[in-house]
């Protein structure tokens, strides 16, 4: 089963590095730009992986990963 990583990145250069490095790797891909889009992302795919940047605009990803720490869906 291919292993599924999650990349939570606001810059758009970032994300397709990202992307073709992974996806390259043979790991799927799922992306958010948003400490919030990445929660939302995190309940709905499970990832098994989750890359988080820091600075996001919103909901920071600190907050966002408290959020998905805290949430015992994802532990």
């Amino acid at each position: 089963m291919t292993k599924r990583i999650l990349v939570v990145e606001d810059q758009e250069d970032n994300r397709r590095i990202m992307r073709d490095l992974l996806s390259a790797s043979g790991y799927a891909y799922i992306e958010a730009t948003t400490g919030d889009e990445g929660f939302a992302a995190a309940q709905r795919e499970k990832p098994d992986l989750i890359l988080m940047d820091i600075q996001l605009p919103g909901m920071d990803g600190y907050e966002a990963t408290r959020r998905i720490k805290a949430d015992p869906a994802l532990q």
